[in-house]
């Protein structure tokens, strides 16, 4: 049991999860002191992967699951190896309460934007940056729903959310118009789960480049929880926050206000926080405006030079 499996053990899923198998892994899980409940858990998860234990940890970093199954899934991963004997290295993983909604910082979207080549879902994916527009909300929009003349974008809403006109920046009507108007619908995506599929591509290739597993975490519903963070954060205004995430109940506007205090400064502006009065005159005789003043004291900002 503790000796070096042969490479053909990791090939094919049957044989590394034989019932036999998942049986006396599980039962080694108990003597080490797991509960049942967990040990069930663990196997659930093992039966979703296949291939050797570092092929399993990057299939569990690429899967649509929550970030506390992710970090359970890796640890079982990480004791099957130790079960068989083989001397494995657990990748680093930050797990978010999910309690609280995750929110990449303003450089990582950039980055996100710009390594994406596909025209249409460069597009798709500004204008969930732009307006907060879900996936199904922007595989719905029709080319009457935007007016490239006057830089407008209407998103009708779906599962409880009003529909809206947003004003659209120069980029984005210009990605808009290099897209064939041969259909009535903007998007020619069969359903709006590509959108989540078309990501996973990048996903993989910027966490690999950067080295900041953190991409991995990013969904396209993602950029929704990105555009209303960040409205809130320039306005500090939860009512026109509420009306640009055309949410009916502002009680599902109040889970965005967490601003991550760790982003604020990859922004169009450079933002400082000043923790006293002496601090904020200080600020302001360099240049800086006074935002708002918030929990940790006094934000202020000036503009800086964007990143190309």
């Amino acid at each position: 049991m503790g000796s070096n499996p042969t490479p053909c053990t990791f090939i094919e899923p049957t044989a590394v999860f034989s019932n036999a198998k998942l049986v006396e892994f599980g039962m080694w899980l108990l003597r080490k002191g797991n509960r049942e409940s967990t040990v069930q858990r663990k196997l659930k998860y093992l039966k979703e992967l296949k291939g050797s234990p570092e092929q399993m940890f990057a299939q569990v970093l690429a899967k649509d699951w929550s970030d506390k199954s992710k970090e359970c899934a890796l640890e079982a991963v990480r004791q099957y190896a130790e079960f068989l004997g083989v001397s494995v290295k657990k990748p680093k993983f930050r797990a978010y309460d999910n309690r609280e909604l995750y929110v990449p910082n303003p450089l990582m979207v950039k980055q996100f934007l710009y390594r994406v080549r596909n025209l249409q879902l460069r597009a798709s994916i500004l204008i969930a940056i732009e307006t907060g527009a879900s996936a199904s909300e922007v595989w719905r929009l029709t080319w009457r729903d935007v007016n490239l003349q006057g830089r407008t974008l209407t998103v009708t809403g779906v599962k409880g959310h009003r529909t809206w006109t947003y004003p659209i920046s120069n980029e984005l009507t210009t990605l808009l118009l290099q897209l064939p108007k041969d259909g009535e619908r903007i998007f020619k995506f069969k359903t709006p789960r590509y959108l989540n599929d078309a990501l996973w591509r990048y996903k993989q290739i910027l966490a690999r480049e950067t080295g900041n597993s953190d991409f991995l975490k990013i969904h396209f519903h993602t950029f929704r929880h990105f555009a209303i963070s960040w409205r809130y954060f320039k306005t500090k205004d939860i009512v026109e926050t509420q009306r640009f995430a055309r949410h009916c109940n502002i009680q599902n506007t109040l889970r965005y206000v967490h601003i991550v205090k760790a982003w604020v400064r990859e922004n169009e502006f450079e933002v400082v926080y000043a923790d006293s009065k002496e601090e904020l005159t200080k600020y302001l005789s360099e240049g800086y405006e006074l935002v708002a003043k918030t929990e940790w004291g006094y934000c202020l900002r000036k503009p800086k030079m964007l990143l190309s």
